[in-house]
């Protein structure tokens, strides 16, 4: 699952996104490490690196750096909600800023709907977006629908703030982008 004829001591910054991809994509022992790429894989045109690469430097974005310094970073899932196929159609390259905003990190919600958590002492359910209390509900729908609201913002300001730097499909996808209960 790559062209092993790219082999260079200071490989081009193409190189070194591609090699991590097919990485998320083709090592096992990554994916049973990082389960939310254990169903990735990459469309037969990404599979070779010299034709990723062609497609790779006509991108919006690629060899830009964020506000951090960053490489802007290859995304599959923001053009199409749940995608799992790194391909032509698929991919994008955005500002971290951008890729992480749709990083599942809250452990502590259980079995509740994202953005949503029980508080202990207040016997009641908590809605949080971004490390920012929303506040307190008597119901999960309710405490859901706080965090839809302040995510859905929060999501457009992010897309506002790098609107000239990012490919306008990005841009229109984060505009529209709906959370969902389930996610």
């Amino acid at each position: 699952c790559h062209d092993a004829n790219v082999t260079r001591k200071n490989p081009p910054e193409s190189y070194k996104v591609w090699r991590d991809m097919i990485r998320r994509c083709c090592c096992e022992t990554y994916k049973q490490k990082n389960k939310h790429y254990s169903s990735s894989v990459v469309d037969t045109r990404f599979e070779s690196y010299f034709n990723y690469r062609s497609w790779c430097e006509k991108q919006i974005g690629f060899g830009l750096k964020d506000d951090k310094g960053r490489p802007f970073a290859l995304d599959k899932d923001i053009l199409v909600k749940g995608n799992k196929i790194y391909g032509e159609d698929t991919c994008c390259f955005v500002p971290q800023e951008i890729n992480v905003l749709f990083v599942k990190r809250d452990k502590s919600r259980g079995d509740y709907p994202i953005g949503v958590s029980f508080h202990k002492s207040r016997g009641m359910l908590r809605a949080t977006c971004n490390n920012k209390h929303l506040g307190h509900f008597d119901t999960a729908e309710q405490a859901f629908q706080a965090y839809k609201q302040a995510k859905e913002t929060y999501i457009k300001d992010v897309a506002n703030k790098w609107k000239d730097q990012i490919d306008t499909r990005v841009y229109n996808a984060l505009m529209k982008y709906e959370v969902e209960i389930t996610d």
